[in-house]
């Protein structure tokens, strides 16, 4: 199986590429490891350099947009060997890409939606034409990140659901004291950790305002936070404990510092539509988590979502998030593992699908 992968390598605040992150290098990492040659094609928004790298057996090529790489490369992919599939992931213009090239070489094109990439804000609509929408329709299939995103868009026998993973190596069980010495923190205080992008709609603000009602109130605890900092939240606060934009490879220790994790999204379409691999690798590292009750969770893990609900907040109330905190912070639950959360399951359950498509067509 020949397949083609195109990209975006930077997204979420991390370099796909030199971190190893998230599903656009791990699926096709894993497989290519499955016996398929794969190539990456990494479509860059943000550096300036190209560069070409070898992974075991994966291929990845990185193209700059800024400096017109990308239609080079683009080109070069239009004549090489045809591929028997051109998968793309990022946005609506990296699917694009995709589908052209998929057209070019009469190859099955699959959309990877891991997000509702109408909501993103740099999306825009030429004379009203929804890129979006008309991909959606042109996919020979698609792969969703999210049950709820799969609900809306979806087509049942004709997509697949393929979640964000988690790996395994670095989510977790890591001793408290331990996580601590490495980030240089208290050993003594009590925190509950958030650890991502802090946009509006992710609820971190009203995290930080349950944790000030809550020191109000008598309890020590502390917000320990990491991520790329935002206008919409206030870090400068004695209730925060800000640790800057961590690498990803020490977010396992942030995650394992904390006494409790914090996961409290408000509701819109792009929150609700979304499947955050941070649910799964908080479950991983064997944490009490407190919750507000977004599709993004219950939709995805609804057994987990179940056992949590003493411990889940309606979202965008800090008060009532501040009562779940409370709560989880005397009880101390910790959810039941859930199954098929690592990368190998999830690639490889993709990877099956992958097959059962080229055989079909042959």
């Amino acid at each position: 199986m020949n397949i083609l992968f195109i990209g975006k390598r930077f997204y979420t605040n991390r370099d796909a590429l030199t971190e190893r992150y998230g599903r656009i290098y791990q699926l096709p990492l894993h497989w290519s490891r499955l016996g398929a040659y794969v190539q990456l094609w990494l479509i860059d928004y943000h550096s300036k350099a190209s560069s070409q790298s070898q992974d075991e057996k994966l291929h990845t090529l990185n193209s700059p947009v800024k400096t017109g790489r990308v239609l080079k490369d683009y080109l070069h992919f239009k004549k090489s060997k045809k591929p028997d599939l051109i998968i793309a992931s990022g946005d609506a213009y990296i699917a694009y890409l995709g589908y052209r090239l998929a057209q070019a070489h009469g190859a099955r094109f699959i959309f990877d939606v891991y997000d509702k990439y109408d909501e993103f804000g740099g999306y825009i609509k030429p004379l009203g034409f929804d890129l979006f929408g008309f991909l959606l329709k042109k996919a020979d299939n698609c792969f969703f990140a999210s049950s709820h995103l799969m609900r809306q868009m979806g087509q049942v026998g004709r997509d697949h659901i393929a979640l964000n993973g988690v790996d395994a190596s670095r989510f977790k069980a890591i001793d408290r004291e331990l996580a601590r010495q490495q980030l240089k923190l208290n050993t003594e205080e009590a925190f509950i950790g958030y650890f991502g992008s802090m946009e509006p709609d992710r609820g971190v603000q009203d995290l930080v305002d349950a944790v000030t009602q809550l020191r109000a109130e008598g309890i020590a605890i502390k917000t320990l936070i990491a991520g790329r900092a935002s206008e919409h939240v206030n870090l400068q606060t004695e209730a925060v404990h800000y640790l800057g934009n961590l690498p990803f490879d020490q977010m396992p220790y942030a995650l394992a510092s904390c006494n409790l994790l914090a996961i409290p999204y408000r509701r819109s379409p792009f929150m609700d539509a979304g499947a955050s691999n941070k649910i799964a690798e908080a479950v991983a590292c064997r944490r009490p988590i407190v919750a507000t009750r977004s599709p993004n969770l219950m939709a995805n893990y609804p057994k987990q979502a179940q056992s949590l609900t003493p411990f889940m907040a309606e979202p965008g109330q800090a008060e009532d998030l501040a009562r779940a905190i409370k709560q989880q912070f005397e009880h101390n639950f910790i959810v039941e593992d859930i199954e098929g959360i690592y990368w190998p399951e999830i690639a490889q359950a993709s990877f099956h699908f992958l097959e059962r498509l080229t055989h079909d067509k042959t």
